[in-house]
């Protein structure tokens, strides 16, 4: 496992969230379309740059959403920075500072991600469908803290 930390992320930071989720494509998640979205999105989530040996490699978020559960509405790590615990090092910091039933999406293809959740302690819930316009699928998690 590394070490690392998290750095909140502000609003005028967009583009640094952008050119992290530029440098990982797929149709497996669905990014911002253009700088007002990546501002909403900084706006409405509590977004955390993952920073290990003083380098950004990723970041990590979280928003409140209806009926007092918390999305987990981003984990995104840099491709040079895979495969290393980074992104479940990461998942259990932000579970270790939330509380409540916690949620999130992931595409049911994205099986690394799907294996870190599922070992994290969250359950399928249900396949949603065409969830972010994207017309890709998503499996919808669960979990109380």
């Amino acid at each position: 496992m590394r070490n690392i930390n998290f750095k909140p992320a502000a609003v005028n930071d967009w583009k640094l969230v952008e050119v992290i989720e530029k440098a990982s494509p797929s149709p497996l998640f669905a990014s911002c379309a253009d700088e007002e979205e990546y501002k909403k999105y900084l706006t409405d989530s509590t977004v955390y740059f993952i920073v290990s040996d003083d380098k950004t490699i990723g970041f990590i978020s979280h928003e409140a959403v209806e009926n007092d559960v918390t999305l987990i509405s981003g984990l995104v790590v840099l491709p040079d920075h895979r495969r290393q615990g980074v992104a479940t090092e990461a998942l259990k910091k932000l579970l270790g500072e939330l509380s409540g039933d916690l949620a999130l999406y992931v595409h049911p293809e994205n099986t690394p991600a799907l294996l870190i959740y599922l070992r994290a302690g969250f359950s399928i819930a249900e396949w949603r469908d065409n969830v972010f316009g994207d017309g890709q699928p998503r499996l919808f998690l669960k979990k109380k803290v």
